[in-house]
């Protein structure tokens, strides 16, 4: 298991990646700013319903910078038309929640367990299309109780990976986390027959962990980083692992690690693009990785310092909106909806 402790990095480090690390010409990728999201939050739901982002729940905080007094987790749902660059609010969801699972599959959006301000939620919510309206309704759930999950939508089932089974706010206001009780289970669910539930896979291997990010092409599914700490007093251990999980064989295998200059930058929020994957993190930079190479490039950094919940490849641009930022943080939310254009190489 290869680990850091507060992500230092040394001059020997910075030059044994110095290989695997490249700069990319700056217009590769520019980043505009679009409709600013109506209610700023994070930890939210997301997800791509007949062509346009469904940002569903999430939190926020009441009070000011400096006395920021308490966190509300938030039932409402905003749908962005990537094509009008507008923002439309649909039906509140049955509960609110926060930090829940999320993914689409064949167009309905699946949200997992999280937090809804009082208790956790073992829950599965379905927001769908329903004539000219969308309406949310409850779809059954979870064998356990899930928060800071992540899971993607591949064919007609829902893959469900990590996370922890309870809230571990480290004061009474709550501000996150801990966790003691995160999980390397992984498992799935045939939406088209619930009725046969969820079946475990192979859990990913190492310590156990949340706050790490994970994407999926389809055939493989791939896991980066994550942090853990028992007690709000512990040094915090970050992961600088790369995994690879094959759907096909179900079996993980663990990759060259994350470079420092990128670890000392999560929370990162990866994307599939084409062929490649893409990382936006909190500390504006952009990365992206060729899987086939392992080569870590640079591109053109986020127009401000925000940590996006999700990101979207729709109609050929890059989409993200919410989640927090570092101007009043780490409580402030984030209005910004950022789109990201690739130009021609």
């Amino acid at each position: 298991m290869i680990l850091l402790k507060h992500a230092s990095v040394g001059i020997g480090s910075l030059f044994a990646i110095q290989a695997c690390l490249s700069i990319a010409a700056a217009d590769d990728l520019r980043w505009t700013k679009s409709s600013p999201l109506p209610d700023p939050r994070a930890g939210y739901a997301a997800g791509v319903l007949d062509g346009k982002v469904v940002i569903a729940g999430g939190t926020y905080w009441e009070g000011r910078k400096g006395r920021w007094t308490k966190k509300v987790f938030s039932a409402r749902t905003h749908l962005y038309d990537p094509t009008t660059r507008t923002w439309e609010r649909l039906a509140d969801a049955p509960i609110p929640f926060g930090y829940a699972a999320f993914a689409v599959v064949q167009n309905r959006l699946y949200v997992m367990g999280g937090y809804t301000g009082n208790e956790e939620s073992g829950k599965i919510l379905v927001l769908e299309r329903q004539g000219s309206t969308y309406t949310w309704r409850v779809f059954g759930e979870l064998p356990e109780t899930r928060l800071f999950g992540w899971a993607k939508g591949i064919g007609d089932s829902i893959y469900l990976l990590g996370g922890v089974r309870e809230f571990e706010p480290t004061d009474d206001v709550g501000s996150c986390c801990t966790s003691k009780t995160a999980t390397t289970r992984l498992m799935v669910l045939d939406t088209v027959k619930p009725e046969q539930g969820w079946r475990d896979l192979t859990p990913y291997p190492g310590g156990k962990r949340w706050a790490f990010a994970a994407e999926s092409d389809g055939e493989t599914i791939w896991m980066f980083g994550g942090i853990h700490a028992e007690n709000a007093a512990d040094t915090l251990t970050r992961y600088n692992d790369v995994l690879r999980y094959s759907i096909g064989n179900d079996r993980w295998e663990k990759l060259s690690p994350l470079p420092p200059d990128i670890v000392k930058t999560a929370p990162l929020s990866p994307l599939f693009v084409k062929d490649k994957l893409v990382f936006m993190s909190f500390a504006k930079t952009v990365w992206q990785l060729d899987p086939k190479t392992m080569k870590y490039t640079r591109l053109a950094p986020l127009l401000e310092e925000a940590m996006v919940d999700r990101f979207f490849w729709l109609n050929n641009e890059i989409i993200g909106t919410g989640g927090e930022n570092k101007i009043e943080g780490p409580r402030r939310r984030s209005e910004w909806t950022f789109i990201g254009t690739f130009g021609q190489s």
